[in-house]
């Protein structure tokens, strides 16, 4: 049984040359090109959407002390890019719904035996690659109103999903983002803010979540999700109490200058202070001790 051809959308340049070009070389496009009818078809996604190379503007550089605004053309390189890179980052959710397709539909069998063969052959990646793109990609198209994830940080969220539901895996991922604020959520964030989660039965209700994880920062089992530490300037750090720099002359279980360590930190005067026998007159000879009466 021949494969069926598919129909893909038209590439052919205006150019002449380059059109004569496409047409010699329908017949050798490689696989990946010809799955991306299935994909798009399988998927739901606009292929015409993500940028090609030949799109986006060729890099020219900008001396540093230019401040001005960015001008009109500026601008659309800006917006053309952010657009490549936003479709990059939301590969993981397109990749990873296409290869669960294709592996459960057995889409691969007029050309391949296994799914194995068929990702070795046409795609070039392994297995395990291709499994967790497949375990990632329902987490990170439920947390894409809320932002996007990575291939790690979906892989923390899954188990949240699987044992607690939808509502508590969004809700957790919210307030992760919320609690860290300004700072960059990673995956090792995600992973601490699920392991302080109650058993699935002991959380009665998903707005619970932000609950857990505040205490649980509070009390320290959560250090990554605690607020950070007000910043310190480096000359205040290098100062002592009493407008001194450098450290303290005395402290609790401290030396201070010229006596010794006594328990509870009190400063005790030098042992010259205590024996009276052992100062010296104005002309350096020893003090006579005082006698009995």
């Amino acid at each position: 049984m021949s494969r069926r051809a598919l129909a893909l959308p038209s590439t052919k340049s205006a150019e002449p040359d380059d059109a004569d070009k496409l047409e010699a070389g329908t017949e050798e496009e490689p696989a990946a090109a010809r799955s991306a009818g299935v994909v798009a078809s399988l998927t739901g996604a606009d292929l015409s959407a993500p940028l090609t190379v030949q799109q986006l503007p060729t890099p020219y550089d900008v001396p540093e002390t230019v401040t001005r605004p960015l001008n009109d053309q500026e601008r659309g390189h800006l917006a053309a890019c952010e657009q490549a890179l936003h479709g990059f980052r939301k590969s993981v959710i397109v990749a990873g719904k296409a290869l669960e397709v294709i592996n459960r539909g057995r889409l691969y069998r007029e050309t391949h035996t296994t799914f194995v063969e068929y990702l070795d052959d046409v795609w070039e990646i392994r297995k395990s690659q291709a499994y967790r793109m497949i375990e990632a990609w329902p987490v990170a198209a439920l947390m894409s109103p809320i932002g996007d994830v990575n291939e790690g940080q979906a892989r923390e969220l899954r188990p949240v999903l699987q044992q607690y539901g939808q509502e508590a895996a969004v809700a957790l991922y919210r307030e992760v983002k919320e609690l860290r604020g300004d700072r960059k959520v990673t995956a090792a964030d995600l992973e601490e803010a699920r392991a302080v989660l109650p058993p699935p039965k002991q959380l009665a209700r998903p707005d619970q979540v932000r609950d857990v994880l505040t205490v649980a920062a509070a009390e320290g089992r959560a250090p990554r999700l605690a607020p950070p530490e007000p910043k310190v300037p480096a000359q205040a750090r290098r100062r002592a109490p009493g407008g001194r720099r450098g450290r303290s002359q005395s402290g609790p279980g401290g030396r201070g200058r010229g006596g010794h360590r006594h328990p509870g930190g009190c400063r005790r005067p030098a042992t010259a202070d205590l024996r009276p026998d052992r100062r010296r007159d104005p002309r350096g000879r020893p003090a006579v001790r005082p006698g009995p009466g």
